[in-house]
């Protein structure tokens, strides 16, 4: 991975409309600030905290109460979401990154919005849904970045207004456009995005997946299953 930003490509203009929280909150003030927790983490998983500290919601990954291993592991998670989204910068259809915690915790944009995999009635808007999802996808890999977890079901929002919203940059790898390392593994590391990508299109429009379509997830499929850390079984997956 390389720490050099790329110019944000075209269609993936800033949204400076929302505003933001002035900071995030330090450790001594976020037990105080929390207003709720809206995700107690699994064992080895950050909670996920709503977090206000009177200028407005955020939402903040903390790994401060799990395992010793866990918050090693944690610090390097921490670091290279950070990173991620400092890469990104203000995207639309990514929350923006409001600052770091400490080591073990980082604070972003709290968006309002519905859990796509949990609508009443998926179809509806459909189509545009996965338009907005498809667009969204092709910028963040104009720039360089694979999500990786786009399967899990807690990733996928749409905002009242329409705007689709692809949440935990977790799991990204970052490769700077142009270079050796991007030339050589990008298109081998999107294929997780784009198996994803059907997946939602079968939840959004059903029977619309085409026969390639249908062929290239059975054979993602099966790779997958042979992949030693699949967490095929958990929720989301």
């Amino acid at each position: 991975m390389s720490s050099r930003e790329p110019t944000i490509p075209s269609g993936a203009a800033p949204d400076n409309a929302r505003r933001l929280p002035g900071r995030a909150p330090t450790r001594q003030e976020l037990t105080a600030a929390t207003l709720a927790v809206l995700q107690p983490g699994e064992p080895d998983k950050a909670d996920v905290l709503l977090v206000d500290l009177g200028d407005g919601p955020m939402v903040v990954k903390d790994f401060a109460r799990k395992a010793w291993w866990v918050r090693l592991l944690g610090r390097i998670q921490i670091a290279r979401e950070v990173r991620a989204y400092r890469w990104l910068g203000r995207m639309c259809g990514i929350p923006a990154l409001i600052g770091r915690v400490d080591g073990l915790a980082l604070a972003i944009e709290h968006i309002d919005g519905e859990r796509v995999a949990f609508l009443a009635n998926p179809r509806e808007h459909g189509e545009d849904r996965l338009g907005g999802l498809r667009d969204l996808i092709d910028r963040l890999h104009a720039a360089g970045v694979v999500h990786n977890d786009l399967r899990g079901r807690e990733n996928l929002l749409v905002r009242p207004d329409g705007e689709v919203v692809v949440l935990d940059l977790a799991g990204a790898v970052r490769l700077r456009p142009g270079g050796i390392l991007h030339r050589l593994l990008f298109r081998l590391l999107a294929i997780a995005d784009e198996a994803a990508y059907l997946k939602w299109k079968q939840l959004l429009t059903p029977g619309r997946l085409t026969p390639g379509e249908e062929a290239f997830l059975r054979r993602f499929r099966r790779v997958r299953a042979l992949w030693p850390f699949n967490r095929k079984g958990r929720a989301g997956r």
